[in-house]
């Protein structure tokens, strides 16, 4: 047992050791987050500067806002579609690379590398494989004669197009959290199953799927924050076009604030898309520890 004064030590150290991390996440976080709330409640323009005005007129603006409103459905549709197919496909490749063994296991490697690569370059790569005039893609299939429509000239095609290469550069993240819950099942289960009569497929979605739901729960819910910054996907891809298309609530943050200089509203647009998040994350969470508390 630690003594009382070596365990008082003990404690002063620890703390000693958590203030330059502290002071990190103050001076990089927390006083960002600060100033953006304040000026939220201000007119500030970049042009007209500030009248000295305060209280919530952008915040009572934003639901008036039919862009806002807008943007709100195509950040939400490509949050949705983006989440649930890096979901599917990094937990079918999770599955599949589950009983691979011995020289084989490098293999694994291979599925890691897209998110090794910068969003700015995906952006890149997948503009390039969506422009006809430049896709290798299109100039395979012209030699059979079919034609491959131009996805970025629509707003079904465009939000396809970014919700493929965000799902190419991100589902290794799902494949690794969901590969490490798999080696924590016992295969004892599996044995167990089999003896039973049970199919592979009908064991995975009886007792493998189930065990997994804590996990895939909790990184739906990273990757929904994440795919709240689609950012550069979006600038590169389709600059939020066609027309106003894939205009999802960050970049319309940006053209507020960038382009028509109005920085007041632009941060009031911030402050809803953090506390929209803090909002699903705080609900998803709740919903994780009731799954593992059942």
């Amino acid at each position: 047992m630690t003594p009382p004064r070596a365990s008082a030590a003990m404690d002063r150290t620890y703390r000693r050791m958590l203030w330059p991390a502290s002071l990190a996440v103050g001076i990089f976080a927390i006083a960002p987050l600060l100033g953006m709330l304040a000026l939220s409640f201000t007119d500030f323009h970049l042009v007209r500067g500030w009248s000295g005005k305060i209280g919530i007129h952008n915040f009572l603006r934003l639901f008036e806002d039919r862009r806002f409103v807008s943007s709100i459905y195509i950040m939400m549709a490509l949050s949705a579609f983006g989440v649930l197919a890096q979901v599917v496909l990094g937990t079918a490749i999770a599955v599949g690379l589950d009983k691979i063994v011995g020289k084989w296991r490098v293999a694994r490697g291979i599925f890691v590398v897209p998110f090794a690569v910068p969003h700015v370059a995906v952006a890149l790569i997948w503009l390039s494989l969506f422009t006809p005039t430049l896709s290798p893609i299109n100039a395979v299939f012209a030699v059979f004669g079919i034609e491959v429509p131009a996805l970025l000239t629509t707003q079904t095609g465009a939000i396809t197009a970014i919700v493929i290469a965000d799902t190419w550069a991100t589902y290794p993240f799902v494949m690794l959290i969901v590969l490490a819950a798999l080696q924590g099942i016992s295969p004892d289960l599996d044995e167990a199953a089999a003896l039973d009569g049970a199919t592979r497929v009908k064991a995975f979605f009886r007792i493998t799927l189930p065990l997994l739901y804590p996990t895939l729960l909790m990184v739906a819910l990273f990757r929904f924050i994440e795919t709240l910054k689609h950012f550069p996907l979006i600038f590169v891809m389709t600059s939020g076009g066609p027309g106003r298309a894939t205009q999802a609530t960050n970049y319309y943050a940006y053209v507020q604030t960038f382009q028509n200089s109005n920085v007041a509203y632009g941060a009031s647009i911030a402050v809803f898309l953090f506390l929209f998040a803090a909002a699903i994350s705080f609900y998803i969470a709740k919903a994780n520890a009731r799954l593992s508390d059942a």
